[in-house]
């Protein structure tokens, strides 16, 4: 289930990642650049779990003979 932080999160990151500081991130927001900074990071530590979490291994070193 997707949660509204989701959504300002995935925003926070693309603009920082444009260039913008927490700071302008934050004030788009209506909230102070900790809590952008916070949701930004927060929501790129989820994305990236999950691609972990999805990604196929190169190679599948099994013990199985």
């Amino acid at each position: 289930m997707s949660m509204p932080w989701d959504e300002d999160g995935g925003y926070a990151w693309e603009r920082r990642e444009a260039g913008y500081t927490w700071e302008q991130i934050g004030s788009e927001l209506g909230c102070p650049a900790h809590v952008a900074q916070n949701l930004g990071e927060r929501y790129r530590a989820d994305i990236t779990a999950e691609m972990t979490r999805n990604q196929l291994s190169l190679f599948d070193i099994s013990t199985e003979i």
